[in-house]
């Protein structure tokens, strides 16, 4: 059977000369959300609450809002929402509130261990304007890139950090007073250095747990019936997140779920990092915002260790964080240093990728965006995929979610690791899905996540 985040999932891909969306969205009735809390009293934000670089996808939108629970920390005990224009954090509520959202999310024992819980909403309100019906999953890559760089940013301080994906979805958005415009998406939990907890890493982040929702769909919501369902939404994204939200998490099945496997086709091994993971780590504080362009990529050739570099530092940042091991990472080489042109599978535990198709034509693999103009010369690109329908039978509709929030620390990794090689890689929003699916002989059952491209900027 397929699930409704299938069909929400095709309602969101871009087709040449289409007709529009049928399910006319009512997003002008809406109440926007009141970021201002008047009267609430305010403390410095320091260096450990701030997002170390912007997210990779956000297209400037700020799409992402960040609170903290706080335990034994700088400030009082509470939770807090990090206002980063301001550079404040301004305190929500005390020890009842901090109880009431700790309560939402499973292992007890280990997240009342945490001394900082930061919860990630997406503000709907700000990108659907612009990708309308596609601004859901978008939000939630902008979420998982937000992520990323909390992970990043902690472990470059030796603290441990855990991604956790499963929790009650309204008792969080009750005790933060969300709008209906605001909906909790992530959470990321960060212990000291010397903490003993261990929680879900298995193969160094290759391998995660995640909690499924399977069990709660008591109703599938399928092709048949969805046009009456979503007439009771504003947008059939409304429609999506309620299905993916947990009410009862005694429901949820934990999922672990690893990818070993060789496959068929040429291996090709990685050659070693060209720093080591500690450098890498160092290096970040020295990196600050970069103005993001859109224009073609100045034409060039990619040094094999820079181009092994990107796809190993991708663990840094802890693949398959928010699920389990479903996402397919697809690399489209161009003009890499010894490595044939061609279509690879990239498998992270064996450090290798795996020829699947020996044609990459750049100028069609160009005329499969919507702007091709900004995707020439670039020297590889990395294409994420999963299969929903697979990805929804072992998680629930939650799974979708899953899919997003991982494809957005991907993406936001490789941005991080190319400035750190003096190159540039972008997230393109806008391509062909089938048309780019059928180039790249993806098969029939995967749908395409994200495209990140790879390639050098022009000098600014």
């Amino acid at each position: 059977m397929r699930y409704f985040s299938e069909i929400y999932h095709e309602s969101t891909q871009y087709i040449p000369h289409g007709s529009g969306d049928p399910v006319i969205m009512h997003w002008e009735k809406q109440a926007y959300a009141d970021k201002r809390y008047e009267g609430c009293n305010r403390y410095p934000l320091t260096a450990a609450f701030m997002p170390l670089l912007a997210p990779i996808s956000a297209d400037y939108l700020n799409p992402v809002c960040v609170y903290a629970v706080v335990h034994g920390g700088d400030v009082p005990d509470g939770v807090y929402y990090v206002d980063r224009e301001e550079s404040k954090l301004v305190k929500l509520g005390g020890a009842d509130a901090r109880k009431s959202i700790l309560a939402s999310f499973p292992e007890q024992d280990f997240i009342t261990e945490a001394q900082t819980i930061f919860i990630y909403t997406g503000l709907l309100e700000r990108a659907v304007w612009r990708f309308r019906e596609a601004a859901y999953r978008q939000v939630q890559m902008d979420v998982g890139s937000a992520c990323a760089n909390t992970i990043l940013l902690a472990k470059s301080r030796g603290q441990k950090v855990f991604a956790l994906g499963g929790f009650v979805d309204d008792s969080i958005a009750v005790a933060l007073k969300l709008g209906a415009t605001e909906m909790p998406m992530a959470a990321i939990a960060v212990f000291p250095e010397k903490s003993m907890v261990a929680f879900n890493s298995v193969d160094d982040g290759v391998g995660e747990l995640a909690y499924s929702n399977h069990a709660e769909m008591s109703a599938y919501v399928g092709e048949a019936e969805s046009n009456f369902e979503i007439s009771r939404y504003p947008s059939r994204f409304m429609l999506q997140n309620h299905l993916e939200n947990i009410d009862d998490l005694n429901l949820c099945m934990k999922v672990r779920r690893l990818n070993v496997q060789a496959l068929p086709g040429d291996e090709f091994p990685l050659t070693p990092s060209k720093f080591t993971n500690e450098y890498y780590l160092r290096e970040l504080w020295y990196l600050r915002t970069d103005k993001k362009v859109a224009a073609p990529f100045v034409h060039g050739t990619l040094d094999l260790d820079d181009f092994s570099s990107l796809l190993r530092w991708l663990e840094l940042a802890q693949l398959n964080a928010f699920g389990a091991g479903l996402i397919k990472i697809w690399v489209v080489v161009f003009d890499v240093m010894f490595v044939y042109a061609g279509v690879y599978r990239y498998i992270p535990v064996r450090k290798s990728i795996y020829m699947q198709s020996g044609s990459a034509n750049p100028k069609k693999f160009n005329k499969c965006f919507a702007v091709p103009e900004q995707v020439q010369n670039s020297m590889f690109a990395v294409v994420l995929t999963s299969n929903l329908n697979e990805s929804c039978q072992v998680l629930g509709n939650r799974g979708y979610r899953y899919m997003n929030l991982n494809a957005g620390v991907l993406a936001e990794s490789l941005y991080v690791s190319a400035r750190l090689l003096n190159k540039t890689a972008r997230e393109e929003h806008f391509f062909y899905h089938d048309e780019l699916k059928k180039l790249l002989d993806i098969p029939e059952t995967e749908s395409i996540i994200s495209t990140v491209l790879i390639g050098k900027s022009p000098a600014r």
